[in-house]
């Protein structure tokens, strides 16, 4: 597609959904291969592999250093969702990772992020979303890295994004990021949702081929929560129509709508959980720090997972919140509820650095070992004759959590050892 007019359609010919811290620094040669697993998951090459064994799970990564009061701190926000990712994958590479939740995506693709920023002082938040962007861009084809014209942050109407700490493009330069009420709503396409004949924003019908839903973490007095289901309610037209009966079966209804009758592929599905509120919700300031990202393929397992962590702060609402289990049955069948089918995969606190370092000598080689079970990124060996370090070697970057470092012990040289997380 190349680079962007102003706000241009996406490309028709597309395939149908039916048919801190990379510096410079840091960019070293590997010195360890990658093995054939990492963690607990064997590492995916086929995307339809990962499609049908990541249904089912959720990722909920959390780390206190994302922030500092209410300041969010957006290296740490990208090691973050980089760890989130990757764990959800089993793909080491995050750009690969993306690439094997994006089925058929080219660098023809446009990739839609729609955020939640109706009240601005608890949307999804602008550097977190950043996080996923610059994941994204490192999407890798034919050596070229993805376009960052060819991703769109949008929500209801540039006001509302500006509110919330966005800017708006609309060029050919850059991420894009405008409201739907700069393109208007496609009333040629009419979705049925339990009755309720609503219309989607253009920039599902017409600008984009991916969407990935990025909603906030909050309770709501009518619909119980407000998450990833409740955040498609900002892509139609006339959303207070189906706010009666807890918005149930309204919700289920325009997600299944959106499922089956648009010609868009739903991707991820990820709630901004650094800050949210348990009760006085939807329109309330933050009244809770989660400090965490909850991620992925199933939007009812998502949402689902996130009612049990609302549940154990105390909110009160949870029983209006009926129309998660709605989406889960016939005839939505838009994913799972039940928390025992569901694999909740918990990453805490990924940015802590390596404090656990052993050291073993034999006759002539150092044995260097580890232990980061909630980071699965490379790591930076350095040596040094200097227990401060004012000089050091780096010699090697692995992936694994020991290292050797040969035929390096003689009679008169003592060596310092320091293992870096690289991101």
């Amino acid at each position: 597609m190349g680079k962007k007019e102003e706000i241009t359609s996406k490309n028709k010919r597309t395939l149908t959904r039916r048919d801190f811290l990379r510096s410079a620094s840091l960019a070293a040669t590997a010195a360890v291969s990658l093995p054939a697993t990492f963690g607990p998951f064997s590492i995916l090459t086929k995307t339809a592999k990962a499609q049908s064994i990541d249904q089912i799970k959720v990722v909920v990564a959390r780390d206190t250093a994302t922030h500092q009061g209410s300041t969010i701190l957006p290296d740490y926000t990208k090691i973050l969702m980089d760890e989130a990712i990757r764990r959800y994958s089993a793909v080491f590479d995050v750009g690969e990772a993306y690439k094997s939740v994006l089925p058929r995506i080219t660098t023809d693709s446009v990739i839609g992020i729609k955020v939640n920023c109706i009240y601005p002082d608890l949307s999804t938040h602008p550097e977190v979303v950043d996080a996923l962007v610059n994941g994204l861009q490192q999407m890798r084809f034919d050596g070229e890295f993805f376009p960052a014209n060819n991703i769109i942050i949008w929500d209801r109407t540039n006001a509302d994004l500006q509110n919330a700490g966005y800017t708006i493009n609309t060029g050919s330069e850059g991420v894009r990021c405008f409201g739907t009420d700069q393109v208007g709503f496609d009333y040629s396409v009419s979705l049925d949702c339990a009755g309720e004949v609503q219309h989607p924003s253009l920039i599902l019908t017409e600008h984009i081929d991916y969407h990935i839903d990025f909603s906030v973490f909050k309770n709501a007095g009518g619909a119980g929560l407000t998450m990833s289901l409740k955040n498609n309610y900002g892509c139609i037209d006339a959303p207070w129509n189906m706010h009666g009966s807890n918005c149930d079966p309204y919700i289920a209804a325009l997600n299944q709508q959106m499922r089956d009758v648009l010609d868009v592929q739903e991707s991820l599905f990820i709630v901004d959980a650094l800050f949210g509120c348990y009760f006085g919700g939807p329109m309330t300031p933050p009244n809770m720090e989660y400090n965490g990202i909850i991620l992925g393929m199933d939007r009812v397992a998502v949402d689902s997972i996130g009612r049990s962590i609302l549940e154990e702060y105390g909110c009160t609402s949870l029983a209006n919140s009926i129309h998660v289990d709605t989406a889960a049955s016939a005839p939505y069948n838009l994913g799972t509820n039940d928390l025992d089918e569901i694999h909740r995969v918990d990453i805490d606190s990924p940015s802590i650095p390596v404090s656990n370092l052993q050291v073993k000598t034999t006759d002539r080689d150092t044995l260097l070992s580890w232990s980061t079970p909630e980071y699965t990124g490379q790591f930076k060996i350095l040596r040094s004759a200097d227990p401060a370090f004012s000089n050091f070697d780096e010699i090697a970057i692995t992936n694994a959590t020991q290292f050797i470092d040969p035929n390096i012990i003689g009679p008169t040289r003592k060596n310092f050892y320091r293992v870096l997380k690289t991101w």
